[in-house]
């Protein structure tokens, strides 16, 4: 599990959560703990699972395997409506024939509270949702932004120990969407109540969070403050997903040394000799002379961004974004430097630079070999090599740039992709099939969770004799 801080006042954990939707894994094996007046969100694409856990943590979802538990005592048995938990959705679901006091007052209505109670909690509540003087108003009276005040204000009135928030500003426009962050902050500061908030928009979650869980394809990637998330991602799909980012395959030669866009920068990292990922946040390129760069760029593009100037940078076959208050105009060369503190190195989410892929020889002439693939007993020929025989097993090494995305009809092979990030001069995707994880390089922009077609191209595919070589 990994962990965030101390685990004291911990009020809700997580603990190998699964859940499957039609033999698909929406949640795979899920370990959190969520402490109290904490407000946390899980950031991540549609699909990762997100809503997903709110939903098995509200009981409106039952879990396939593992345990939820609140201050220590599973609740997997206890009713959605017995739990200490409400929920606001991204669509309110206000009841349209009650006007906002009495929208308000419905739960504790219904947990018989006296009326003389109600009254004071509910203008306390409205107070400070500042709908105050709007208790006699009609719902369909009322604004997006209103309405989703009225939502907050039901939720909290009844004083869960947890709040549960999916994308709840979702349908807000962009200047109400960042008043209400502002707002909802507010909120969970006077009311002292745990948040759990669901939300794709990274902006929101380095906005109001005091911890941010990644997630992606039903895992958790990271888990940290906005800051620990933003300057030191664990990989590159949470660089990619959190900012804007500059990011490089590049080597480790030695300790504080790393080799990207063929030139070596100092860092701050210690590691063993190996392919990594590099990543650069556009802010932190210091643009100089071009005698006193580590490297030097030719500016494709500059755009003033009111507070910066954006500037897309070519550099030896790789493209930089640069954010400056300096401006370099199109056309320019430049140089380009980076702090070694600022050079963020981690491991590959693919650690192998091909693909390696175990098959049998079926048929080998003058001409060509064909090798059987463990791929619902697929074949593929590639030139001869009068080494081999029918029988012997082999291991292909397939390069990322010889795994081609194709139309349907011209695919041998289908899949999904797992993630897709750019890489200064190419898109780095992640596919799976059949259970087999496959590394992709590519100019083609496509779609994380994506379904696709691919076909292996014989060209640059090496054949190894024996398997696991």
């Amino acid at each position: 599990m990994e962990k965030h801080g101390s685990e004291t006042d911990v009020l809700i954990r997580l603990e190998d959560l699964c859940k499957s939707f039609d033999n698909e894994k929406i949640l795979k094996s899920v370990n959190l703990y969520i402490r109290d007046k904490e407000f946390v969100t899980l950031l991540g694409p549609s699909g990762c699972g997100k809503t997903t856990i709110l939903r098995c943590i509200a009981g409106f979802e039952t879990p396939d395997s593992g345990d939820i538990l609140f201050e220590g005592k599973s609740v997997l048995d206890t009713p959605a409506h017995e739990r200490p938990v409400n929920t606001v959705f991204q669509r309110y679901a206000l009841f349209p024939h009650l006007n906002v006091y009495d929208n308000v007052a419905f739960g504790l209505r219904i947990k018989k509270v006296p009326e003389k109670e109600i009254r004071q909690k509910v203008r306390k509540m409205l107070a400070m949702v500042d709908l105050k003087g709007y208790e006699k108003r009609p719902i369909s009276k009322l604004s997006g932004g209103q309405q989703q005040r009225v939502a907050i204000a039901r939720a909290l009135v009844n004083m869960p120990r947890l709040l549960l928030l999916d994308e709840p500003l979702g349908a807000l426009d962009l200047k109400l969407r960042k008043d209400m962050q502002l707002e909802l902050k507010n909120l969970h500061r006077q009311s002292g109540i745990t948040f759990l908030y669901v939300t794709h928009d990274q902006e929101e979650a380095l906005t109001m969070s005091d911890i941010i869980v990644v997630m992606k394809s039903g895992t958790i990637q990271q888990i940290g403050t906005p800051q620990d998330i933003y300057n030191e991602p664990s990989n590159a799909f949470v660089a990619d997903f959190i900012g804007e980012s500059n990011i490089f395959d590049a080597s480790m030669k030695e300790d504080r040394r790393v080799t990207l866009c063929g030139a070596e920068f100092d860092c701050v990292d210690e590691k063993p000799a190996e392919l990594v990922d590099v990543v650069i946040r556009p802010e932190d390129v210091e643009i100089v002379p071009p005698s006193e760069g580590t490297v030097t760029g030719y500016v494709e593009a500059a755009l003033f961004k009111g507070v910066h100037y954006e500037m897309t940078v070519s550099c030896g076959g790789e493209q930089w974004i640069i954010h400056s208050t300096r401006q370099a105009a199109a056309g320019e060369t430049i140089g380009m430097r980076v702090a070694p503190e600022n050079i963020h190195v981690m491991k590959r989410m693919f650690p192998e630079s091909q693909n390696r892929l175990e098959a049998k020889v079926i048929s080998s002439d003058e001409e060509a070999l064909t090798v059987e693939l463990p791929l619902d007993g697929k074949s593929l020929t590639l030139r001869a090599d009068p080494s081999l025989r029918e029988g012997d097993a082999v291991t292909l090494l397939v390069p990322p740039r010889s795994v081609e995305l194709c139309d349907p009809e011209d695919g041998i092979f289908s899949g999904h992709l797992d993630s897709v990030v750019w890489k200064g001069s190419h898109y780095e995707m992640i596919l799976i099939s059949a259970s087999r994880r496959w590394l992709i390089k590519s100019s083609m922009d496509e779609q994380a969770g994506s379904e696709v077609s691919f076909r292996i191209q014989p060209d640059g595919v090496s054949v190894v004799k024996g398997e696991g070589q």
